[in-house]
């Protein structure tokens, strides 16, 4: 199974998808990764989430997560000045944290030194007509891919130290549809449907296993989604994400696809959605064939169907409970059943600076023989404190309870023969400054 896990990591996410155990639980399998950096996407400053507020005027007014309408005149420009319908916003966040791993002997990658990074991003909105936006997003950091504290703002990206676009779209509205259309579009730039209102904002979706790790995980590439919501609060979106069309074509057989269909409704204080997403077969990376990665894996196809079941309740807008599983169907060439990803999560806003926020998380995974193991359970628990608009502080810590001793410790390294999937029992802290501007 830590072959089939390596696999998904290799090409999926992260986030390519299965980034989404490796760092958060540091898994045993010794293949190195650095080959999927191109693919990482640790919670890009694009990423722009639909809610059935998000059209109100308030709601385009404030909310960080609305999608941008501005409705200035154009005017010429002088030199070296944005024009009135530019805007410019960001964050740059500082981050000290550590782990404490409970199976040192077996897993030595983990030091238990304090560590220190940063996250910056930048994001450029331009509206050419008062409707439409043009999206560019800059980002850096200094985190790499061996960093063991990911929070939810850090950025991998493939040159440390040096600004990269991590996304550029445009979009527009069009007979009551909103669009977006680009060469470097996420997938869940443009989301209509919320299955979950939690923060998700420390060490779980930093590490690529928050809300939707399966269905929106984020990938992106030349690519087209719409959305709508409607005033009774029904709501739907879908997109087309081709992740190498820059190199192996739009929508071609050597192309790597990915499609997304989503549903949901949205009340004054719940809601829910499901969210459908079916991916392309393994592709190949790094000057090797697809078939390489089969060959080396051990399965002779690898194709993804996921769904995602969501709901939040707001109680007297001071708790927000929210629950939601992944159905993954894996179709790796033999009889296999579906394996789950379950989470329940939780925000408590003490008062407009202060919030308390946890989440569970209990994991499955399918090994390479068709069957399926319980790996374990992840908990998370942070504190945010809004010093003023600009700055927040945030602290908290997150554990593993796994199942490790039900593993036969097989190891793959080097195209070993092992198949097992285990998670490291861990606690780690985290302490992290956010400047907005």
């Amino acid at each position: 199974m830590r072959k089939f896990m390596k696999l998904f990591r290799v090409l999926l996410f992260t986030q390519a998808l299965l980034a989404c155990l490796a760092p958060m639980t540091a898994g045993a399998s010794e293949v190195n990764l650095n080959e999927i950096e191109n693919y990482a996407r640790k919670q890009s400053f694009s990423k722009k989430r639909f809610n059935s507020k998000t059209f109100s005027n308030k709601g385009l007014a404030t909310t960080k997560n609305s999608f941008k309408s501005i409705k200035a005149p154009i005017n010429a420009t002088e030199a070296g000045s944005f024009s009135e319908t530019t805007t410019m916003s960001g964050s740059v966040a500082f981050v000290v944290g550590g782990i404490s791993n409970h199976d040192r002997e077996n897993y030595t990658d983990t030091s238990e030194a304090m560590i220190s990074h940063y996250s910056y991003n930048v994001g450029v909105n331009t509206s050419f007509n008062g409707e439409d936006n043009l999206f560019v997003g800059i980002e850096t950091g200094n985190a790499g891919t061996g960093s063991t504290v990911l929070l939810d703002s850090t950025n991998i990206v493939t040159n440390a130290d040096q600004l990269s676009v991590s996304s550029i779209y445009y979009s527009f509205p069009l007979v009551g549809w909103d669009f977006a259309v680009g060469p470097l579009l996420a997938q869940d730039d443009l989301v209509a449907t919320t299955t979950s209102k939690y923060s998700d904002a420390f060490y779980l979706s930093g590490n690529g296993a928050g809300n939707n790790i399966w269905t929106l995980p984020g990938l992106k590439g030349t690519g087209i989604a719409i959305a709508r919501i409607y005033d009774n609060g029904l709501n739907m979106g879908a997109n087309l994400i081709s992740i190498n069309g820059n190199s192996a074509g739009i929508f071609t057989e050597q192309s790597t696809d990915m499609g997304t269909l989503m549903v949901g409704y949205d009340a004054e204080n719940f809601g829910g959605g499901i969210i459908y997403t079916k991916y392309d077969t393994i592709w190949g990376h790094d000057n090797r064939t697809a078939q390489y990665y089969l060959d080396y894996y051990g399965v002779s196809k690898l194709q993804l169907t996921t769904w995602q079941y969501g709901g939040y309740w707001t109680l007297k807008d001071k708790l927000t409970t929210n629950f939601g599983v992944e159905f993954i169907d894996a179709d790796i060439g033999v009889t296999a059943p579906n394996f789950t990803f379950s989470t329940l999560s939780m925000d408590y806003e003490v008062n407009e600076n202060n919030k308390i926020s946890g989440a569970w998380k209990s994991m499955n995974f399918l090994n390479t023989d068709g069957t399926i193991d319980y790996l374990g359970e992840a908990f998370e628990f942070y504190y945010t404190h809004n010093v003023n608009d600009a700055v927040s502080l945030k602290a908290g810590i997150y554990l593993v309870d796994s199942d490790y001793e039900k593993g036969n410790g097989t190891s793959i390294k080097n195209g070993g023969t092992g198949d097992d999937w285990l998670l490291y029992n861990e606690t780690a802290y985290a302490f992290e400054t956010i400047f907005r501007f």
